[in-house]
């Protein structure tokens, strides 16, 4: 079995990305450091892989893993057709043979022949199992991770925080009492959020927010509404669309206006907003640029062999709307 940088990382006790980087050779990594594990490679074996390119190869076959769709709102979030035909776009000069799965196991991904050997592996919107994790490294599978930040791997995620604090920025003022509507507590992504509203109102000084955590859409009711409206918490930041635009139509259902006595914004750029009666406030994730990320991916670890590790931040883009 071939020698990973994995391997030497766990040998040099550093970050895979601190080992790519020396063997890569980067200036940001001390010269002390850099000889140990130039060291530790050579004694392991390492072997560089070939940066030969592979652009005459007809077709390339990419796992596409979606994982368990059980959240039936997340086609309302992210479009697949989409993010494959941003993918395609992203690697222009070669045909795709891109295999859809809905399972994260190892046993499920590798077990069936019919689907031929992967090149790569990309997973969207979910998690990968540890034991999946393992077994790509081990069999120099590259793999890429898509709406998620994992440090010790190659990513390509929105910059949700930063995206989040420069919504509530532009949204509420130092005298505002913001209410982050979440769902999903414990969710990556809420957390980002959640945290980019909370750094937004620090640096605001804004003294008087408050996070509530919602556990079913039926909570949004006429009470809910008059109890923001008594404690004057009338800027609503959603951690997203859905959530924003259940909140606008309740209140709207109980005579409240918005803008006006509520005002509204929601994260994501969901098609569902577009039922609305006015143009939401909210930031826009362009899943066809992801996805044509994802292509300039495949492109330097699969067709150019690069070993750089390649971990990616997109920029949401704000839109103004009409409700707040």
């Amino acid at each position: 079995m071939s020698v990973t940088i994995y391997d030497i990382a766990e040998e040099a006790g550093v970050s895979a990305s601190t080992v790519s980087r020396v063997l890569n050779s980067s200036s940001l990594i001390s010269d002390e450091r850099s000889n140990k594990i130039i060291e530790i490679a050579n004694r392991l074996g390492y072997t560089k892989r070939s940066i030969k390119k592979q652009k005459s190869r007809a077709i390339l076959n990419i796992k596409l893993v979606l994982g368990q769709l059980s959240d039936p709102s997340l086609p309302l979030f992210y479009s697949v057709p989409e993010l494959i035909d941003g993918i395609k776009a992203g690697v222009p000069e070669n045909q795709l043979n891109i295999i859809c799965e809905t399972s994260t196991k190892t046993k499920d991904l590798f077990s069936s022949k019919k689907s031929g050997q992967a090149d790569a592996v990309i997973f969207a919107f979910c998690q990968i199992p540890k034991a999946t994790e393992i077994y790509l490294k081990e069999n120099n599978i590259p793999f890429l991770v898509l709406n998620r930040s994992p440090i010790e791997n190659d990513f390509i995620t929105f910059n949700n925080q930063e995206a989040m604090k420069e919504l509530v920025k532009k949204s509420v003022s130092r005298l505002s009492k913001p209410v982050f509507l979440e769902m999903y507590g414990e969710n990556e992504i809420t957390l980002e959020r959640r945290k980019g509203f909370i750094k937004a109102c620090e640096e605001t000084s804004i003294n008087h927010y408050e996070c509530i955590e919602l556990t079913d859409l039926e909570q949004i009711n006429e009470s809910f509404l008059r109890r923001l409206k008594e404690k004057q918490q009338s800027d609503i930041i959603a951690m997203n669309d859905i959530l924003a635009s259940v909140f606008m139509f309740q209140a709207l259902k109980y005579s409240y206006k918005v803008p006006g006595d509520f005002s509204i914004s929601g994260f994501d750029g969901s098609s569902v907003s577009s039922v609305l009666p006015g143009e939401l406030r909210t930031v826009s994730l362009q899943i066809n640029r992801l996805g044509r990320k994802a292509g300039d991916w495949i492109t330097k670890r699969v067709l150019e062999r690069d070993e750089e590790v390649y971990q990616v931040f997109i920029k949401g883009r704000f839109i103004e709307g009409n409700t707040f």
